[in-house]
């Protein structure tokens, strides 16, 4: 058995000792071409660029040695030139010095390669040495050359081995169309009045890096790759001036520990690999600094770089910023709760002034708007969510819109008091916290400024004051009622973007102001109208 043993070893050493150096464990491995798509078959094509990665690898070695690697290319294949290597004249021989750490490490280059479309042979041969402080290694790589690759007739295109077909802004992390946003938008976040934000939301400090971190946008790029070349790509974007074409401040670059880059200034940096493929499409974000940064119109001039020429492109790009516009309505949502807040008082008087007979109906009409719109939209909203995505609103929008202002309008004219319509919101508010724990900031204001505009307009529009209301009076506060939903529903929209960082579009904002919000409690309203008349024949009052 130990015999076996010391055989087996024998035999692994005897393998293995070509690879290895004998000052210490040192692996040469080279790989040409080196293919991205494990799927495609390793030859090269004449015409096209391929890699040529070199990695090196040693163990047990006391102290750090330097090394010189150098790599000799047949007759029709060159290098480019690249950052970390040296390329001769004639493109065909190459030369890295690396520093190998002691005890263990690895180092490893990819250099791109480009093969003459002339090439003929069949077979080739690629010498790689390593030479150095008593190292010395080699190792011939033969590929096979397959058929040469032609460049697709594109007009003007057909000299170059990619370039860029087209581009789409903005899109999701996944390439796919962001209808969210205007095409060649993107919405840059107002952080003026960002500390009152967390304070309300209950945070202790901004996170400026967590802002300066998040892209505003993705950008996708549609790229044509007739060669089928396989080599690194670095770029950048940057914003210009449409006039002049002067690059101005507001794009950044962030590391990878998510700090803003101070290399890269005014440009958002991109990096990618070409993978062979002869389409290919490539999504990176843009990340803004939103204290420098401008709104206006611009162009994004797009640069990337192969090792070899640039590909240029520019497209028109609209910066916005929408944030202010959410401290505005929270602003009036604050004011609207310190209004209530202080009315409380008027409030009390209301329920004496009704008398129990009213207390009672107002809670049961509270009541009933809970568990006939709050109930329903709860349970089933995130069922139709998944249906119809984000026009499940305009569904549920028949409860929330229809079914409540009928309710309300029907208690309005059973009792035409000051401070009934502010009851009816503050109890269903009540019962959704108590019961669904809806104790948010945006619930508490929404319902503040619910209960200060349904009652000021009311109360200006002389409803309270009127002997008796007619088809055409009701007609004419039905669509006030309905251009107030309108305005809480902008209202809501807006905050639920300030808190939670949402965002729509404005046709969506506009498509629901306009459904759920005038329609549907226009015609609730109408209906409550009609409803209330017959309800106050039944009682007799």
């Amino acid at each position: 058995m130990i015999r076996f043993f010391l055989f087996l070893f024998f035999i692994l050493c005897t393998v293995l000792t070509p690879a290895y150096g004998m000052e210490g464990m040192a692996k040469l491995d080279a790989v040409y071409p080196y293919t991205l798509s494990p799927t495609e078959k390793a030859e090269v094509h004449p015409g096209s660029t391929q890699m040529l990665y070199v990695s090196l690898e040693e163990a047990n070695v006391p102290a750090e040695r330097r090394v010189s690697v150098h790599i000799s290319l047949p007759e029709g294949y060159k290098a480019l030139p690249g950052d970390h290597w040296e390329v001769s004249d004639n493109g065909r021989e190459v030369a890295m010095d690396w520093t190998l750490p002691a005890d263990f490490g690895q180092l490893f280059e990819a250099v791109p390669i480009l093969s003459d479309s002339s090439v003929t042979s069949s077979a080739e041969e690629v010498a790689v040495t390593v030479d150095g402080d008593g190292l010395h290694l080699s190792q011939i790589i033969p590929f096979t050359v397959g058929e040469p690759v032609a460049a697709k007739k594109e007009g003007k295109k057909t000299h170059e081995s990619w370039y860029i077909q087209g581009s789409a802004l903005p899109v999701d992390e996944s390439g796919e169309s962001d209808g969210r946003q205007a095409k060649d938008t993107i919405v840059v976040p107002d952080v003026t009045l960002e500390n009152i934000k967390t304070r309300l939301t209950g945070g202790k400090s901004t996170d400026w890096i967590g802002i300066l971190s998040r892209p505003v946008a993705y950008m996708l790029l549609d790229l044509r790759n007739p060669m089928g070349d396989e080599k690194p790509v670095h770029g950048m974007a940057q914003l210009v001036d449409r006039g002049t074409g002067e690059v101005k401040k507001g794009l950044i670059s962030i590391s990878e520990g998510g700090a803003v880059s101070e290399e890269s200034p005014e440009r958002t940096d991109i990096s990618f690999s070409l993978t062979g493929s002869k389409l290919q499409t490539v999504v990176f974000p843009l990340y803004a600094d939103p204290f420098s940064i401008n709104e206006g119109d611009y162009n994004l001039r797009i640069t990337l770089n192969d090792g070899g020429s640039d590909r240029i492109m520019e497209i028109p790009l609209t910066v916005v910023k929408r944030r202010s516009i959410g401290f505005l309505t929270l602003g009036f949502s604050m004011a609207c709760l310190l209004a209530v807040l202080l009315s409380l008082g008027r409030l009390k008087k209301c329920i004496l002034h009704i008398g129990a007979r009213g207390d009672i109906t107002t809670a049961l009409f509270g009541a009933l708007a809970f568990g006939c719109v709050v109930v329903p939209v709860t349970l089933l909203g995130d069922f139709l969510h998944v249906l119809l995505g984000p026009f499940s609103g305009l569904v549920t929008g028949l409860l929330s819109g229809v079914v409540q202002y009928l309710l309300l309008m029907a208690l309005l004219m059973l009792f035409r008091k000051p401070g009934v319509a502010a009851l009816f919101y503050l109890i269903r508010w009540l019962l959704s916290a108590i019961l669904f724990g809806r104790v948010t900031p945006v619930g508490i204001l929404l319902c503040a400024a619910s209960m200060v505009v349904i009652e000021g307009v009311l109360y200006i529009s002389g409803f309270y004051r009127k002997q008796e209301i007619s088809r055409n009076y009701g007609i004419f506060i039905s669509f006030l009622l309905g251009l107030c939903d309108a305005g809480l529903t902008f209202v809501n929209m807006q905050q639920l973007m300030l808190f939670y960082r949402m965002y729509y579009a404005d046709w969506f904002i506009g498509l629901y102001m306009v459904i759920n919000g005038l329609l549907y409690s226009s015609l609730g309203s109408f209906l409550g109208w009609k409803t209330g008349r017959r309800l106050k024949q039944v009682m007799g009052s």
